[in-house]
């Protein structure tokens, strides 16, 4: 990969938490209100009031991206934010929660704060179905009528039923890669390594949120074990590294050298939760901590609201806008979107919160009469490789017209030399200006 030097570096997560041309449209001019049209014989839907309406479906770094930014850009938009939870607990950086580093609190963000700092209306309720042809979205609070709707869900588990791993084995087996109460119980599992332990960490295969999360996990196993005396076998079903390869790989075959075993392209075949075994086509390995992260699909959101096509995994959208192929003026962003034939942009929180960005100044566009821009954002993520030292990677992409996709824009990529201190205390800075950016 293109190194790219610090000065470069440093210009590309402006790009990304400006989202570019974003703030273009900070002044322009409010629309005309509007109302919502409804059919005559139906109950008139709260939320078909005048003015232009925009409900999102998402409380997550994706959603709350978008509503902030929608009130930022044109305070007339009514924009109604849905999510069952409270609040909202990142999962960038909650792997320095499970390993100490951080306390949960410093990741988990009221979403009543963000309403009311932005003028956003905020429903805590269930999402339970969408009326496309009414552009109604059905809740457990009621129901709520559009002009837009935004979905941003995150991931799901997609568990494999051969291994009779759900969501029942997870108070003894925490995958906690959606973060909250399985953070909490991974950390005081680690928390409890002691010399001689073996930990076991799956790798979920690629799509999945935060490419470079599992083998940034890994270093900090790596890291307990080297204090601790124990030893770390990471099981990963992909052919290789799939994020900051040379980084990792020189962690793992340097500092963790006699510590953490790597091995690539390993299936799992069963899985014997009482004695903690793990059977793959590579032999038996038995754990007395096992991280099993299971492979993972769109949140369960989008297939409620039928914004997946049968046999995907994953929902469907135009390129140039993330407007859903399966539903007229409804936006699917963040990790939901089908990557492979829509994107080459990974699944994380600054791709979240720089979709959600894009949408936002999208609509505003598109309600004051004008043509959307086509995507052009920026990915930026730090991971730690031991407790005092981090890595980062930051790509910009752009859409292609010839190609009908967004892709990596010819050498706006990079990766450091090596691991540093400075890398992790610039890590810090980005965690939680990101958080401040989407959340606050």
């Amino acid at each position: 990969m293109k190194k790219i030097s610090r000065r470069s570096f440093v210009k590309t997560t402006a790009v990304t938490a400006a989202s570019l041309s974003l703030f273009g449209l900070a002044g322009c001019k409010k629309t005309e209100q509007k109302p919502v049209t409804q059919d005559a014989a139906a109950p008139v839907a709260e939320g078909a009031k005048t003015g232009h309406t925009v409900v999102i479906a998402g409380g997550g770094y994706g959603g709350a991206t978008t509503a902030k930014y929608l009130k930022i850009l044109n305070p007339a938009i009514n924009v109604i934010l849905v999510d069952r939870n409270a609040e909202h607990v990142s999962c960038a950086m909650s792997n320095e929660v499970i390993f100490g580093l951080r306390d949960i609190s410093e990741i988990t963000m009221p979403l009543k704060r963000l309403a009311d700092n932005h003028g956003i209306d905020f429903r805590q309720a269930e999402v339970t179905g969408l009326d496309k042809e009414k552009k109604v979205l059905k809740t457990s609070a009621g129901d709520i009528a559009y002009d837009k709707l935004v979905v941003s869900p995150g991931i799901s588990m997609d568990y494999d039923p051969a291994l009779s791993f759900t969501e029942d084995k997870q108070a003894s087996m925490p995958h906690a890669w959606i973060a909250g109460k399985q953070t909490e119980i991974l950390r005081d599992m680690v928390s409890q390594i002691k010399s001689g332990d073996t930990v076991i960490l799956r790798t979920p295969v690629a799509l999945y949120r935060c490419p470079p999360g599992p083998y940034e996990r890994a270093c900090l196993f790596g890291s307990t074990a080297l204090k601790k005396g124990a030893k770390v076998v990471v099981l990963d079903p992909n052919p290789q590294i799939m994020s900051k390869k040379p980084l990792f790989e020189k962690a793992f075959t340097t500092t963790y050298k006699n510590i953490l075993q790597y091995i690539p392209n390993t299936k799992v075949t069963s899985i014997d939760f009482e004695k903690k075994i793990i059977k793959t086509d590579k032999g038996e390995f038995q754990g007395t901590l096992i991280n099993f992260i299971p492979d993972q699909k769109a949140g369960e959101l989008v297939f409620t609201l039928g914004l997946v096509e049968n046999g995907k995994k994953w929902a469907s959208v135009d390129p140039k806008t993330f407007e859903s192929t399966l539903a007229k003026d409804v936006y699917v962003i963040g990790d939901a979107i089908d990557s492979a034939p829509v994107t080459e942009m990974p699944k994380s929180g600054t791709i979240a919160n720089a979709t959600g960005k894009v949408v936002a100044e999208n609509l505003v566009r598109i309600f004051a009469g004008k043509e959307p821009l086509v995507p052009f954002v920026g990915n930026t993520c730090y991971s730690l490789v031991n407790d005092t030292e981090a890595i980062w990677i930051a790509t910009l992409y752009e859409y292609s017209a010839e190609k009908n996709k967004i892709v990596t824009r010819n050498g706006a990529n990079g990766i450091p030399e090596a691991a540093s201190v400075e890398n992790r205390i610039n890590g810090d800075s980005w965690g939680n200006n990101i958080l401040i950016d989407t959340f606050m």
